[in-house]
């Protein structure tokens, strides 16, 4: 993972009602936090930036599971996607922008 550039994570509702609660991002110290109350099924947030430092890792959590996890991102990585389902939380990087994503 590199020490500088813009890093961003989004959150992709994957459930069939809409969200509750916080999806929060914790490394080298720093906390960001995301309101994903009321985001609908199959709908996605803005994005919020994030800092990663080399050697310390990304915790990410969603406040409805209590659970961290923790996925770090490395070298070209730069978006985060969080997908919430049913079953609980996952963290997909990945280097390349939504905006050129094909669905």
């Amino acid at each position: 993972m590199g020490d500088s550039g813009t890093f961003e994570f989004f959150v992709l509702n994957l459930t069939k009602e809409p969200l509750k609660g916080t999806v929060s991002w914790n490394g080298a110290g720093r906390t960001v936090d995301m309101d994903v109350n009321g985001l609908e099924p199959c709908a996605v947030s803005q994005r919020a930036a994030f800092s990663p430092e080399r050697g310390r890792d990304d915790m990410w959590s969603w406040s409805e599971r209590g659970r961290q996890y923790q996925l770090n991102c490395y070298d070209g990585d730069r978006y985060v996607v969080v997908t919430i389902s049913d079953y609980g939380i996952a963290v997909l990087p990945t280097k390349t922008s939504p905006y050129t994503w094909e669905w």
